[in-house]
């Protein structure tokens, strides 16, 4: 891995375009998989199967020249990398089928507080004030939201708790994709972790029995664009701008998506946020922007190409 050239930086017009393109195909992934009638372990394995056969012809033409950087730790933390991911889209996508949009998206949303906390006990980086105070305000506005929907109902709850539990596996996606992304370009990395992601995926599935085709035409249209526009569009583009902005800055920028989400499922399915949730909503951002400020400032130049 080399440092980014700030002379080869994109035009801000064209980084910044990209950004909200990014933050808008992320955001179509709450709906998308709402559209889709399938189950949960179904639409996470085509989700990251797809796109690994999408990119599988691209990473075989570059082999040749990426092979040498693969050795077992980098192999074993990928698949590592992958195994999280996996979870994380199990874990979220249940979510979606049984709390609101604005709640799983936001919940999930909290990755980045996890990784301050685990890089803090894990990694010995310590927390600035901002952190803890943002520490305490996710804590406050995921209260909010999960008490709104605990007197909705007792289903609406374990959603939201599993979309914590995503956020959980998701915080372990990126603190083993710090370490792999030092030794791999982008491709090989995106490839190896969906690869391994969907292996898993798919052997879980089996497992339960849980079925993998009898969709219908909607149903496949959807999981092929859950693949191509959040997945291929919405990750590869944020994994892109690592280059040029640091993992922080890149971590901020993701949280746009339960705003999106949010304003998607108003237009889509006329969801609504409660005034008590709402007010969650907000205090739930506000922490995890600044919780973001500075979990991952030590591996600022740790972009990937």
């Amino acid at each position: 891995m080399h440092h980014a050239d700030p002379t080869t930086r994109p035009h801000p017009y064209l980084l910044w375009s990209l950004v909200c393109t990014g933050i808008t195909a992320i955001s179509f992934a709450s709906i998308l998989i709402r559209l889709a009638d399938a189950p949960s372990l179904a639409i996470a394995t085509y989700r990251v199967g797809l796109a690994s056969i999408i990119l599988t012809p691209y990473g075989a033409l570059k082999f040749p020249v990426i092979r040498r950087r693969w050795n077992g730790q980098i192999l074993g933390v990928t698949c590592l990398s992958g195994f999280f991911l996996a979870l994380h889209f199990a874990f979220w996508i249940r979510s979606l089928q049984m709390t609101s949009v604005a709640s799983s998206a936001t919940l999930v949303s909290t990755a980045p507080l996890f990784v301050a906390i685990f890089a803090y006990f894990c990694l010995g980086e310590r927390l600035s004030r901002h952190s803890w105070i943002g520490i305490l305000l996710v804590l406050a506005g995921s209260g909010l939201i999960a008490g709104s929907d605990f007197h909705f109902s007792t289903e609406a709850l374990s959603g939201d708790l599993m979309a914590v539990a995503g956020a959980v596996a998701a915080s372990g996606y990126l603190l083993a994709g710090r370490f792999v992304r030092r030794q791999l370009d982008l491709t090989s990395y995106t490839l190896g972790a969906y690869g391994s992601a969907a292996l898993l995926l798919l052997l879980v599935s089996t497992l339960t029995a849980t079925p993998l085709s009898g969709f219908t035409n909607q149903t496949y249209l959807v999981l092929v664009l859950l693949a191509i526009v959040p997945q291929l569009i919405g990750h590869t583009t944020f994994n892109w701008t690592l280059r040029y902005l640091s993992p922080t800055t890149v971590a901020v920028l993701i949280l746009g998506e339960p705003i999106g989400a949010t304003l998607l499922a108003y237009w889509f399915f006329g969801e609504t946020a409660a005034p008590t949730k709402a007010l969650g909503l907000f205090i739930l951002g506000t922490g995890i922007v600044l919780s973001a400020k500075t979990p991952l400032n030590s591996q600022e130049d740790n972009g990937a190409e």
